[in-house]
C-alpha cells in the first residue's frame, strides 16, 4: 500500500473514534442519510472532509458528565477502542487520558493522548467537551503509532421532557484514493455506532440516576 494511501487511512480512522467539533457553514452541509436515529452529514473544503453526527438521548445531564469522566470504561462506547486509561485528574471537569485503537490490517494500531475539559454554560446548561492532544505526555510505544495533531469535541443541549440534543463533528484528511468501503466504515459506521453506543449506555440506571454537585439539571 502505499505511503500516502496509508497516512490517509490512519487520520481517517482514528477520527471515526474520537469526535472534533469545528464552526462550519451550516448551509454547505450535505445530509447523507438517517440511521437508527442517527444523522450523518458530511462537508468537503480543501484537503479535509468535515463529519458531523445528530442524535438525542433522553438522560440527566450529570449521567453524560459521569459517563466522559469515567475514562476506564471508554472502550465499553468508543468504535475500536481497545484500551483507555486516565493519566492525571485535575479536578471533576479536567483530565489526561490515553485511548488505543485497534485499526484493520495493514494498518498499525494508534494512540492517543489527550487533555479533556467539560465545561457547562450556567445559563443555557449546555455541555461541550473538548479534548486537546499531548502526544508527548508518555514515550511512544513501539509498533503503535502516536497520534499527534487532532482536537476533538461533543455537544449536549438539554430540551424538553429530559431529552437531549448530542451533536458530534469530525474533520479528517480527505479520503481521496481511499477505496469506498473503507471511507463508509470510517466516515459513516463507525461515528454512527459510537453515537448508538453512547446512546444506549446512557440507559444503564447509573446515568438515569445520576446527579453530581457540579452539573447543573
Amino acid at each position: 500500500m502505499p505511503k500516502t494511501m496509508r497516512i490517509t487511512l490512519s487520520f481517517l480512522w482514528i477520527w471515526v473514534v474520537f469526535q472534533p467539533l469545528f464552526a462550519q457553514n451550516a448551509a454547505n452541509w450535505e445530509f447523507k442519510g438517517d440511521k437508527d436515529g442517527v444523522k450523518i452529514f458530511h462537508q468537503k473544503t480543501p484537503g479535509l472532509l468535515h463529519i458531523k453526527l445528530t442524535t438525542s438521548v433522553k438522560v440527566p445531564l450529570a449521567g453524560i458528565a459521569a459517563l466522559f469522566a469515567d475514562v476506564d470504561n471508554y472502550k465499553a462506547w468508543g468504535y475500536k477502542i481497545s484500551e483507555s486509561r486516565l493519566l492525571r485528574r485535575v479536578s471533576e471537569t479536567e483530565l489526561w487520558y490515553y485511548a488505543k485503537y485497534d485499526f484493520p490490517w495493514p494498518l498499525d494500531d494508534r494512540d492517543i493522548i489527550l487533555h479533556s475539559k467539560m465545561e457547562q454554560d450556567p445559563v443555557t446548561r449546555r455541555i461541550r467537551i473538548t479534548n486537546t492532544p499531548y502526544p508527548s505526555y508518555l514515550p511512544e510505544i513501539k509498533g503503535v503509532e502516536r497520534i499527534k495533531n487532532t482536537t476533538t469535541k461533543w455537544l449536549f443541549i438539554p430540551s424538553d421532557g429530559g431529552w437531549v440534543y448530542v451533536e458530534q463533528q469530525i474533520a479528517t484528511d480527505s479520503a481521496e484514493g481511499v477505496p469506498d468501503w473503507l471511507v463508509k466504515l470510517t466516515a459513516d459506521t463507525g461515528p454512527r455506532e459510537t453515537a448508538k453506543s453512547v446512546r444506549k449506555i446512557l440507559q444503564q440506571e447509573k446515568y438515569q440516576t445520576q446527579r453530581l454537585a457540579h452539573i447543573k439539571e
